[in-house]
């Protein structure tokens, strides 16, 4: 299984979410990683779905706007079809936290020029109304989350993202 790098930006799911779009990330009951990203009426705008989240999210990212089917289905498909997630890698803290604890939700808000990332209840996948981490972009808002969530260490998760931005 290969790992895909997280960028430091998503132009497309950024954008998206500055016309109101919603992020929802969750994991699949065989471990699938699922990133759905849904306009203010909950329709489906962009959608990725891999064995790690780093994929799911490049998928989402890279397809933005495809069908399922042009992505995951038929002869043609960009991406091979998976059913099942496998175990996070261990330097991933963000796949970690969505592998053993479940959903989280990511938006913008509009008057603090904010992306926000909060927590989602895993039974109704509404949000708990506690903003968890917010930043100028997309991965700085999820960096923020994982912090203060503490998944990690604050040191050794700070440590593990400046190795990663190195490669």
């Amino acid at each position: 299984m290969t790992w895909i790098p997280y960028q430091e930006s998503y132009p497309n799911l950024e954008q998206a979410l500055r016309d109101g779009a919603t992020i929802r990330i969750s994991r699949s009951e065989k471990g699938l990683r699922i990133v759905r990203v849904e306009d203010e009426n909950k329709n489906l705008i962009s959608y990725g779905e891999h064995p790690l989240l780093c994929g799911a999210i490049a998928h989402a990212e890279y397809d933005f706007g495809c069908s399922y089917e042009e992505q995951y289905s038929g002869e043609h498909s960009r991406h091979e079809h998976h059913t099942e997630g496998v175990p996070p890698k261990a330097h991933d803290v963000f796949d970690q936290y969505v592998f053993n604890h479940g959903p989280l939700t990511i938006f913008y808000v509009q008057r603090w020029d904010k992306f926000t990332c909060m927590r989602a209840h895993p039974e109704t996948f509404m949000e708990d109304q506690i903003i968890w981490g917010s930043g100028i972009n997309l991965m700085q808002a999820m960096c923020e989350c994982f912090i203060n969530l503490h998944v990690e260490d604050k040191k050794f998760f700070m440590n593990r993202m400046s190795i990663q931005k190195k490669d």
